[in-house]
């Protein structure tokens, strides 16, 4: 296969997906200053855009500040804030003294800086790296996975990861993440807002009873609700253009497909395979989240097409092929 081509194609759609997460955004801010001014005409009549403007801003601004925690604090942020604990450089424990040469081992083989290695307690197997660069890059890796998985297996989920940072994958997972919970903080001030909004009652001059607050929090509500419901669905599609590359770095670093390919096989038959809900928000970032409601939210392929595309040498999905060989106005690569 032509595996800078098929990074290429990743990375543009790539940025189309990332264009619709703003334009979704702006769209719905024009959505609810048009839905305030229609449904409470009385209350809110200003020349000004002040409530779709304001959607606008505590969007972008909760974004902008998970952003800036993840750039300041890097990977180690989001490791910690799923509840993961660092394993010490002079740990004497032998899985996690074999789990950290198996790090040094493959950032070596990246030619990648050796990141900080966490352990989440979890049952399932899974594995996820965070960052905004390779620098300020941590990788996370469950106990499920550190005592179920075969060394060559785990050299294969941590290969798969450092695919992840070498192909700048992590930057753009931290920017999903940031318009998720943006979205997601709309929604819960408008949750707020309506459980106050019972207990105020607003009058006009003739006595007419309104309640402005109620329809901005509904409003509010229904904004954020869409936000995230859309948002979602096009972090999970972003999500699903990385993995396929992951898995080929994953083979590149190792020259060992069988050892990604075995991990992913008993991910797919293992019993338990829900995450901790505390991490709900990085979800995309795991090496599989097969627990969604449909493929639709799935944030990664199907399992055996992943295993398909290891073991048939091609590393890329079936419908990626066609694309392959068409010519594309867009210039660039690796």
């Amino acid at each position: 296969m032509n595996f800078w081509e098929a990074q290429r194609r990743a990375k543009s759609k790539t940025s189309f997906y990332m264009f619709m997460f703003v334009l979704l955004t702006v769209l719905v801010g024009v959505l609810t200053e048009w839905a305030i001014r229609t449904f409470a005409p009385e209350d809110y009549h200003p020349d000004f855009p002040f409530f779709g403007l304001f959607f606008l801003l505590i969007t972008f601004s909760v974004a902008g500040f998970q952003y800036s925690m993840f750039k300041l604090h890097g990977g180690s942020y989001v490791a910690e804030s799923v509840g993961a604990w660092r394993i010490e450089n002079d740990t004497t424990h032998p899985k996690e003294r074999q789990l950290l040469n198996i790090v040094e081992e493959i950032a070596l083989a990246a030619s990648l800086p050796i990141p900080p290695v966490y352990i989440l307690d979890a049952k399932p197997i899974n594995a996820f790296a965070a960052g905004v660069t390779s620098e300020n890059s941590a990788i996370t890796i469950t106990s499920g996975a550190l005592y179920s998985l075969k060394r060559d297996e785990i050299q294969g989920v941590i290969a798969h990861e450092f695919g992840h940072i070498y192909n700048g994958d992590m930057k753009i997972s931290m920017r999903l993440a940031a318009m998720v919970m943006g979205f997601f903080f709309v929604l819960y001030i408008g949750m707020r807002l309506l459980s106050i909004s019972g207990n105020t009652r607003v009058r006009d001059d003739n006595g007419r009873g309104g309640n402005p607050i109620a329809i901005a929090a509904i409003v509010l509500l229904l904004a954020g609700a869409f936000t995230w419901l859309f948002g979602s669905i096009l972090k999970a599609s972003v999500s699903r253009e990385r993995e396929y590359l992951a898995d080929a770095c994953a083979v590149q670093f190792t020259r060992n497909p069988d050892g990604i390919s075995n991990a992913l096989r008993k991910i797919m038959n293992e019993q338990e395979s829900i995450m901790p809900e505390r991490g709900v928000a990085y979800s995309h970032l795991y090496l599989d989240n097969h627990s969604g409601m449909s493929a639709l939210f799935a944030t990664h392929p199907p399992l055996i097409k992943r295993i398909e595309a290891i073991e048939g040498r091609t590393y890329i999905p079936e419908e990626w092929k066609k694309d392959l060989d068409k010519p594309s106005p867009i210039s660039g690569a690796n």
